[in-house]
């Protein structure tokens, strides 16, 4: 089976969603439109550089924001839904 597959498969299954957290994957799947629901935790520090987060995304990527969740440490955690195209 190849990705698309492997996932459609997952996603018709009972149980849990299905969580993903390698960069990645998820630029993959995001190409593939099967994301359902993206979990972005923004913590209010500045770390001074890094790996970009949706490197090889070439199109405009739209969100709806479903909910918030903010922890005392500051921590915002946004739940987001993709606009399909």
């Amino acid at each position: 089976k190849d990705l698309k597959e492997e996932v459609l498969d997952l996603k018709k299954q009972p149980g849990k969603d299905v969580l993903v957290g390698s960069r990645s994957l998820i630029v993959e799947l995001m190409k593939m439109n099967l994301i359902d629901e993206y979990q972005f935790c923004v913590y209010p520090v500045v770390a001074g550089s890094g790996l970009p987060m949706f490197k090889g995304i070439e199109e405009r990527v739209v969100w709806r924001l479903l909910k918030v969740k903010t922890f005392e440490s500051g921590a915002v955690l946004q739940y987001l839904e993709p606009l399909k195209k």
